[in-house]
């Protein structure tokens, strides 16, 4: 039995259509992706460690990822004795007000095979587009970061939420 065959008659038929016929109007899912575009924000995040006694941060780098109100933003930090997770996820709010929720997670260890200390942290306050918040998964004190280069470092999450342009 011989396999029939459409892609004939198929392409025949597109061919036919008239211009401005059934291509013409952004389908739903078109129209869905756009609204996901508008409403989509870009979560910028520059993570540093400082040095109480140096200007310059000894270590940094910088995490942009794309998302929707609701959905969060994780950036994993690990050290020889540390390791922070911090979440963040805008949303708006019932006043079309940016809110920012804040989660940190830090696991410490003082020795190299000591029982780690486990921290978290959990804040939420409003922000404007474009604002720099500074989060400190560590508080303000001064913790002990093992590198023989530092002294008394602490770690600065700024971050910054603003619209995705696409």
């Amino acid at each position: 039995m011989r396999p029939r065959r459409f892609g004939c008659a198929v392409t025949l038929a597109l061919a036919s259509m008239p211009v401005g016929g059934v291509f013409a109007q952004p389908s739903r899912i078109e129209r869905g992706l756009n609204e996901i575009l508008t409403a989509a924000l870009s979560v910028n995040i520059t993570a540093r460690v400082v040095d109480a006694g140096h200007e310059q941060p000894v270590w940094n780098m910088h995490v942009s990822r794309v998302t929707v109100s609701g959905r969060s933003v994780t950036v994993r930090l690990d050290g020889s004795n540390i390791v922070v997770i911090a979440e963040f996820t805008p949303y708006w709010d019932a006043n079309d007000q940016l809110v920012l929720v804040a989660k940190g997670q830090t696991w410490l260890s003082d020795k190299p095979r000591g029982e780690p200390s486990y921290r978290t942290t959990f804040t939420s306050l409003p922000v404007h587009l474009g604002e720099s918040v500074l989060f400190l998964p560590l508080g303000t004190a001064e913790v002990s970061l093992d590198s023989a280069r530092i002294g008394q470092p602490n770690i600065e999450l700024e971050v910054n939420v603003e619209r995705f342009q696409s």
